[in-house]
């Protein structure tokens, strides 16, 4: 039997019952950020029609990415990915791959022209990750703290 670093991830959608799973490795992530302030987010975004897909092996969740339908003017129908998360002892395993590849796969599914995602500009690693999976920088993101 292989060892769960191993094997092959099961990718699918998550139901909204099942969005807490994808906490602990949210609060990894987004560490900054007390626990409770993530759950209440998430239960808000749930609300506004957040989604979330899980990456599994032996059937421990391994890896998370969210996502949001959106259309805009400059882009039309578009996936805009949130928070691709996985496991630091699995990265570079092809988790973050296949989760991509769902991802990718299911927008084009929907009719989408095309998958978005911010990334934060200390996370070099990250940013080799995307262009390697042909993903290209358009512009910067801008925030005002209100």
């Amino acid at each position: 039997m292989p060892t769960p670093s191993a094997s092959t991830p099961h990718v699918r959608e998550l139901t909204p019952a099942e969005f807490p799973l994808i906490l602990p490795l949210i609060e990894k992530h987004n560490a900054t950020f007390p626990a409770s302030e993530l759950r209440s987010r998430l239960e808000k975004m749930t609300t506004r029609g957040y989604r979330c897909i899980g990456a599994f092996q032996n059937d421990r969740i391994v890896g998370v990415a969210g996502y949001w339908l959106i259309t805009r003017f400059y882009s039309g129908d578009y996936m805009d990915v949130d928070n691709v998360v996985v496991d630091e002892s699995l990265r570079s395993q092809g988790i973050g791959t296949a989760l991509m590849e769902w991802l990718e796969k299911h927008a084009h599914h929907l009719g989408c022209r095309s998958v978005m995602l911010d990334s934060y500009v200390t996370l070099s690693r990250a940013h080799r990750f995307y262009f390697r999976h042909g993903y290209e920088i358009l512009g910067y993101h801008f925030r005002k703290i209100i």
